[in-house]
């Protein structure tokens, strides 16, 4: 399968997809239930009913705790695929960049479960695809081990898709992120009709639709300048059989990070029970 044809968006969109899904844990999930006067009469004897809702003069919402619970993908896998992602990033860090790359020439953005951002102070005067060249320190560590965790340019496909590989998806000269799957990248992609590079944005922010006009120059101002950028998500909703739509304004971009703890010098620590941000401390340099 050709890399970026649209078998391959096809093809990674299924196995990504599925993943969340399959490594729920459905065991403590409710049915739902649309049920009229005399059908929730009976499901409320039922010794599985978890609670009834009305939603108009004779139709109510049932919930019903279900005999059974199907569980495609084991829980074990799914945290194992995670922790093993966490291990493979620390023996990359760890055993490769900082042992023949200059650490205060580059710098970790964001990372997902499948995929690491990196922004690297190279040589000015080359252009962005030159990877590590710039700043490697040991030659020799570097040379024999590289391409155990980067593609091999002289190789094929499949050497590019290799387990536990690392396969390098967009490159640029601009990255801001303001937290996990919420960043904003100029990319130098190739283009095949026109046979030359170009500048594209690469959007991304996770639960914010793209049709807020929400620009990269949004995501430096939240940083610089501490504004909140603002968007509006549309829903539809029935009751008494009419249809509403509802609008409601939320918070599209904002600096403020609940997902762990941030620090005075931007490190960002974990959640710990019995533990808060006192309890963290910091060695200034």
């Amino acid at each position: 399968i050709l890399a970026g044809s649209t078998k391959e968006k096809f093809y990674k969109l299924i196995i990504n997809s599925s993943y969340g899904y399959d490594t729920l844990n459905t065991e403590k999930f409710g049915k739902m239930k649309f049920l009229d006067k005399a059908g929730t009469f009976i499901a409320q004897h039922h010794p599985n009913h978890m609670g009834t809702k009305r939603i108009s003069a004779n139709t109510f919402a049932v919930q019903i705790k279900p005999k059974t619970a199907t569980c495609f993908t084991s829980i074990q896998s799914g945290v194992f695929t995670l922790d093993n992602a966490k291990y493979w990033y620390l023996n990359y860090i760890y055993n490769f960049m900082y042992k023949c790359l200059d650490r205060k020439r580059f710098h970790f953005v964001l990372a997902d479960t499948d995929s690491i951002y990196i922004a690297i102070s190279g040589d000015p005067t080359k252009d962005c695809h030159q990877q590590f060249e710039s700043i490697v320190k040991d030659k020799q560590f570097y040379d024999q081990h590289v391409y155990n965790y980067l593609p091999d340019p002289n190789k094929d496909i499949y050497d590019y898709k290799k387990i536990l590989g690392f396969g390098i998806e967009n490159e640029g000269y601009e990255l801001t992120s303001l937290g996990p799957k919420c960043y904003s990248m100029f990319v130098n992609k190739w283009n095949n009709e026109k046979q030359q590079y170009e500048f594209k944005p690469k959007i991304t922010s996770k639960g914010i639709s793209k049709s807020q006009q929400i620009l990269h120059i949004d995501y430096v101002n939240v940083i610089n300048k501490d504004i909140v950028k603002k968007g509006i998500n549309g829903t539809l909703k029935m009751y008494d059989n009419v249809m509403s739509s509802i609008q409601v304004e939320k918070y599209a971009l904002t600096g403020f990070n609940n997902k762990s703890i941030v620090h005075r010098n931007q490190c960002c620590c974990p959640y710990i029970k019995g533990l808060t941000a006192k309890d963290y401390i910091i060695k200034d340099q």
